[in-house]
Order: structure tokens, then C-alpha cells, then sequence
């Protein structure tokens, strides 16, 4: 044991001491011989000194080495400041001690260091701060971002954006911000996230900034060469028709040699039968196309949402009871459930009916030789607090090749289908800041997911 010669060294000490007094004690009272008795006295005084000696120079390097880890000193080497040999294996205790300290510290250095050279490193900005602003961290690509040397406090940003600054302190952990910055004189496209963490009793609220413009165009266009695409293939399938047909009505009503017009006497009555089809064909064709503008028209020139807060309960039960006969014509089974039950939406109420009542039009359409066929509505909060309602079906679903096709305007796979609900649905959800989105597993179960 470490400390036994320490127990050992004390406990001697004690028994002489303990000696001393009694020899003094009986000095005193049978020889009652002075001289002997100052010089005992003496001895036990020396006794007593030398142990608080040997205590307080104990107590002292403890001290010592206690305030030394306090100041982060593990530079001292304490096997040699043992003051007796009872005490070595303490004090290299106190060295074993040390040396474990001295590589912790390299340890956290160097896992420092790479931490900062992993931030500066990254692409995306990162700065962190307190509840006063005072920033704590920004690496690299946020002050090439901002166009900043350094910064000390978070209202420096004012200089890109007057209202930046009370926005990024606005924002809760785990939410989102969507920003257009003009940063020497470009306009970019930032995505912000927010995340709260605590150190001891220091709150620090680290944000991350990526700018997405450049996503953001390639993504634009794509959706644009996929739309030209279609409104390509729709027209054309329009256009041809009409052209072909017209063709056929020149051919029929003049002259191959000549050219000319042919005369009344010339043309039979069947003739003006098949001018008449083809007449008939243009007029299709062209209210077709009329249509067709007429859509893409509406498509672009949505309503501005008048915002109110509806319960959802009640929103939903419009809509069973609106398709109610629809479904038992069809055999399906329509059920809703809102948890809580007075979960409420700030939207409007109109568009958000048009979105529900597409889909569950389209959850219709996709059954085909199901045995029980079902539609469900869920409405609950998540746990980022938002309103989520999930309209799920058993139908055929949604093929992987086709998920990122069904939302681009006049797209669709149905004989009878216009192509433009999906894409009306998530125009509406974007305009009460809010998103659509689809998962599928075909033949099994399908969801549309709508978050406000």
C-alpha cells in the first residue's frame, strides 16, 4: 500500500511521544529530579516540533501540487521534493499524476488543432455566438462569405443586411432560414441552420451558412428543360394535327397541276364531308390547345392565401364528407384522425382544400384490382412543432422513375389526366411556406405529406 510507511512513520512518531510523557510523568513523581526532567521536557518539545514539521511540509507540497493542477503547471517534478523516504511513493504518485495531466493537454491540443483546421477547411461558413452576440467562432468560408476580415460581435452584419443580425438571434435550434444577401453587388442565395448547445452555463447558438444559388440555377434549369420538354410534346401533339388537317382541306379543295381553287361545279359532296372532318379536327385540336394555355394560365396566376387559423378536425371532415359518395362508389374506406383533436393551421382554407381534395383524387384513380381498398388522413404536430397532414393509400403507387417527374407541370401518366394538380398542390403549399412531398413503395402503400 502507498501510504502504509506514511501510517507507519506517524505512528512511531506517536508512540514516542507517547513514551516521552510518560517517562516525564514518572520522573515527576518518584525521582522529582529537575535536570532530568527539563532535558525530557526538552525532548518531548523536539518531538512535537519536528512532527508538525514533518506534517505542515506535507500539507504544503499538497497544497502545492493542488494549486499547480488549478494553474495548469505539470511541469514540476515532485519525486525529488519528498521529504523522507516514507513519502517517495506519494510523491510519484503526484508525478504519475502530472505526466497523465501533461498528455491529456497534448491530447486536447492536438485534437484543438485538428477540429480548427477541420473548420477552416470546410466550404460551408460556421459562426458561433452567446446570447450578447459576442462571436465565438467563424471560419473561412464564412468571412469570404460575408466579405469580412473578422468580427467581434454579431451586429457587424448589419453592414450586409440591417435586419440580418436580429434574424440570426431570432432563430430557434434545429430551425431554417432562407436568405437573398447582396454581397459585392451579387445577389446570393443562403441557406441557414441553427443549433443551441450549452458550455458550463454559457449558451452558444452555432449557425451554419451555405450559399445555394448556384444548386438552386441547375435545379431551375433542369425543371426548365424537363417543362420545355412537355409543353414541346403537348403543343406538337396539338400543332401536328392541325397543320395535317389543313394540308389535307388545300389538297382537297384546289388544283394538284395548278394550284387554283376548284370551281363549286368540281367539288362533290364528298368532298365537303372531308373538308368538313378535317374542319372539324382544327376546331378539336385548337380548343385543345386553347385549353391547354388556359391551364398553364391558371397554373401561373394562383391566388394570393387569405390566412386563417382553421381546425384541422373540421377541415378534414369537409372533405370526408365531400368524398364520401366517391369513395363508396369505388368501395373505399375513408377514415381521418387528428391528434390532438383541436390541432389548428394557420392557412387558407379554400387552396388547402383544392391541395387535400387533388390527392385524395389521385389516391382514387391509383387503385386498381385492390381486394380492400383504404385512404387515410392523419393530421398531428411533429416534433419540430409543425402541422403535418399524411393522406396514405394501399393503391399502385408511384414508380422510382417517376418521383421526380410528377411534380413538373402537365406531366402525368393518366389517359385522362391534365398534369398540372401536383404541381398546382405544391405551388399552394409554397405559398403558405409550407412543403409537399411524396413517398412510395408500389403495391404496398403510398403517402403525400403536407407541412405547414
Amino acid at each position: 500500500m502507498i501510504y502504509k510507511s506514511l501510517y507507519i512513520n506517524l505512528i512511531v512518531r506517536i508512540i514516542f511521544i507517547a513514551i516521552t510523557c510518560f517517562i516525564l510523568a514518572f520522573i515527576y513523581f518518584t525521582l522529582r529530579d529537575w535536570i532530568i526532567l527539563i532535558n525530557i521536557l526538552l525532548f518531548l518539545i523536539l518531538q512535537v516540533i519536528l512532527l508538525i514539521s514533518y506534517m505542515n511540509r506535507l500539507n504544503t507540497d499538497l497544497f502545492n501540487f493542488f494549486s499547480a493542477i488549478r494553474n495548469d503547471d505539470s511541469s514540476i517534478v515532485y519525486k525529488r521534493m519528498a521529504p523522507s523516504k516514507s513519502l517517495v511513493r506519494l510523491y510519484e504518485c503526484f508525478d504519475d499524476i502530472n505526466n497523465r495531466i501533461r498528455r491529456l493537454k497534448i491530447e486536447t491540443v492536438n485534437k484543438n488543432l485538428y477540429l480548427q483546421n477541420l473548420i477552416e477547411h470546410v466550404a460551408i461558413g460556421l459562426i458561433s455566438f452567446d446570447r450578447e452576440g459576442n462571436v465565438e467562432l467563424i471560419n473561412t468560408a464564412a468571412r469570404k462569405l460575408f466579405n469580412i476580415p473578422s468580427i467581434r460581435n454579431i451586429s457587424r452584419l448589419k453592414k450586409t443586411d440591417g435586419s440580418l443580425p436580429d434574424k440570426l438571434i431570432k432563430m430557434t435550434p434545429g430551425s431554417q432560414l432562407l436568405l437573398n444577401l447582396k454581397v459585392n453587388q451579387e445577389l446570393l442565395k443562403i441557406a441557414v441552420k441553427a443549433t443551441l448547445f450549452r458550455i458550463e452555463q454559457k449558451e452558444i447558438r452555432l449557425l451554419s451558412f451555405q450559399n445555394i444559388k448556384t444548386e438552386l440555377e441547375e435545379n431551375e434549369l433542369d425543371s426548365y428543360h424537363k417543362l420545355i420538354r412537355i409543353l414541346t410534346h403537348e403543343i406538337m401533339n396539338s400543332t401536328g394535327p392541325i397543320l395535317s388537317s389543313i394540308s389535307t382541306i388545300k389538297e382537297l379543295l384546289t388544283e394538284k397541276s395548278t394550284g387554283a381553287t376548284k370551281n363549286l361545279n368540281q367539288i362533290s359532296q364528298e368532298l365537303l364531308d372531308d373538308s368538313v372532318k378535317g374542319l372539324n379536327i382544327v376546331e378539336e385540336r385548337s380548343t385543345g390547345l386553347a385549353d391547354f394555355v388556359e391551364k398553364f394560365r391558371n397554373l401561373t396566376l394562383l391566388p394570393k392565401p387569405i390566412f386563417k387559423k382553421i381546425r384541422v378536425s373540421d377541415l378534414l371532415k369537409d372533405i370526408e364528407l365531400l368524398m364520401k359518395t366517391e369513395c363508396k362508389r369505388n368501395n373505399i374506406r375513408f377514415t381521418v384522425e387528428v391528434t390532438p383533436g383541436n390541432l389548428t393551421v394557420n392557412a387558407d382554407k379554400k387552396l388547402i382544400e383544392q391541395v387535400i381534395i387533388n390527392l385524395v383524387t389521385n389516391s382514387i384513380q391509383a387503385f386498381n384490382h385492390q381486394k380492400e381498398k383504404r385512404i387515410m388522413i392523419r393530421a398531428y404536430k411533429s416534433t419540430d412543432n409543425k402541422v403535418v397532414m399524411q393522406l396514405t393509400d394501399n393503391g399502385s403507387g408511384i414508380p422510382d422513375e417517376e418521383m421526380d417527374q410528377i411534380f413538373i407541370p402537365f406531366y402525368t401518366t393518366k389517359e385522362k389526366g391534365s398534369g398540372i394538380g401536383l404541381s398546382l398542390s405544391r405551388q399552394i403549399m409554397r405559398l403558405h411556406n409550407g412543403t409537399i412531398s411524396l413517398k412510395s413503395e408500389p403495391g404496398i402503400e403510398t403517402s403525400a405529406i403536407l407541412e405547414f
